[in-house]
């Protein structure tokens, strides 16, 4: 949900993969050109991670949870006429995380990871010489330690929760 703040769209599939255990697959497509909004924020990213849920294993994919995940992004930010571009920068790292139950096929997620973000990126000034181009004008490399993850997710169970859930999320 915080992605779609900046207009570039998300998707995600988790599946259980044994007792407690499920991994979850994401990416956001947001490259598009035309309006001065997209000009200046465009990413794409990719994400797997690996998750233990500490509810009771009938209650599956609700409640509390840990992983682990692996990353990797692509964006370019221009703010005023300085930018920052990076063709492939990549990111792992430790998460935590709940999900709270609203009914049988739906789900709110709350998420934060913490871990490393490397890779090389360009800067860049915007030429407004009547052609607007992009002047490169340094080379960097990205070492990044701390929050690297916040997500609010809206989930639906396509096949519905194996769970009986009551009204306010109760089992």
């Amino acid at each position: 949900m915080l992605y779609d703040l900046v207009v570039a769209p998300n998707v995600g599939v988790e599946v259980g993969l044994a007792d407690r255990w499920s991994v979850a697959l994401s990416g956001t497509y947001g490259w598009m050109n035309g309006s001065p909004w997209y000009e200046h924020i465009r990413v794409v990213t990719g994400d797997a991670e690996l998750r233990y849920w500490f509810a009771a294993a009938d209650s599956p994919l609700r409640g509390l949870h840990a992983g682990v995940y692996g990353a990797v992004y692509r964006y370019d930010f221009l703010f005023n006429d300085k930018g920052q571009e990076a063709k492939a920068n990549w990111g792992t790292g430790l998460s935590c995380g709940y999900a709270v139950h609203l009914d049988r096929h739906f789900t709110i997620d709350f998420s934060l990871a913490v871990g490393y973000v490397g890779g090389k990126y360009q800067e860049y000034e915007v030429s407004n010489d009547g052609y607007r181009h992009n002047v490169w004008t340094a080379d960097k490399i990205r070492h990044w330690v701390g929050p690297t993850k916040a997500e609010i997710s809206f989930v639906w169970h396509l096949f519905g929760s194996s769970s009986k859930v009551k009204k306010g999320g109760e089992l």
